[in-house]
């Protein structure tokens, strides 16, 4: 684990080949938390190196839970999926979908009058039942679903996705975060603070100021705008001016 937090792939292969018993059927839980880790720290030779190792995980069926996959699309690294669909399919769902930019497979998931038809919705994340997650930003589960979507396809910029979804339903506005009640400008923000996404995600904040997000929603824990994330939390002053400036033109074009 630290071998892989501090990124030294050598100190990570050898011990897992000198201590071999971690890559058996007692320690899948380890070896998937090692692939969380990996993903979350966008370490990607690391989570090749492992699989390579031949661990129990690769050969545990059905495949074992894990945040994987929900964590690459959380955090802007879609990018990282082709190696976990080597133990994990991507679940068919219509946020996977959407965070993955399957625009064909999205619409799939609404009727011909433009209304969602998702079916049973703990097949859909994040009300699926083999996770157990139910964020909860949202009265109804239906715009929950809906939102997260949104969230997703934004995140990872699949904005002809974002724009169908804004078309049926999704909220622009919605209180959706990753770990807690804010908007997704928040959640952007927060990625180049947290690390996540240190190179910014200007263009996705872009799409949503230009589609009228609200700036002046303020986050669960902070009761701070995204403006105030970025400048108190991200230590981005440059971000925090932007903001700013977008939010006067987004107030002068209202007006």
């Amino acid at each position: 684990m630290r071998a892989l937090q501090a990124g030294d792939l050598t100190a990570f292969v050898t011990g897992l080949q000198r201590e071999s018993w971690l890559l058996g059927e007692a320690n899948v839980g380890f070896q998937v938390g090692l692939i969380e880790r990996a993903v979350m720290r966008d370490r990607p030779e690391f989570i090749t190196t492992l699989l390579d190792l031949d661990p129990a995980l690769g050969r545990t069926q059905p495949p074992p839970r894990t945040g994987a996959i929900e964590f690459a699309l959380t955090y802007a690294k879609r990018h990282l999926i082709p190696l976990l669909t080597r133990v994990w399919p991507i679940p068919d769902d219509l946020p996977h979908a959407a965070g993955m930019g399957d625009l064909v497979r999205v619409k799939q998931w609404f009727d011909e009058s433009g209304t969602p038809a998702l079916g049973n919705l703990d097949h859909h994340f994040p009300y699926n039942a083999d996770t157990g997650m139910d964020y909860q930003w949202a009265s109804s589960r239906v715009q929950s679903v809906l939102d997260t979507a949104l969230a997703w396809s934004v995140i990872n910029r699949h904005f002809n996705v974002a724009d169908f979804l804004l078309e049926h339903g999704a909220d622009v506005n919605t209180r959706w975060g990753s770990h807690e009640p804010a908007s997704i400008l928040h959640e952007l923000v927060g990625q180049v603070a947290t690390g996540e996404n240190p190179s910014g995600n200007y263009e996705s904040m872009r799409f949503l100021i230009d589609r009228g997000i609200d700036m002046t929603i303020k986050d669960y824990r902070w009761d701070s705008t995204a403006r105030g994330w970025a400048f108190y939390a991200a230590n981005d002053q440059k971000m925090a001016e932007w903001l700013e400036e977008a939010e006067r033109r987004q107030i002068g074009g209202a007006g």
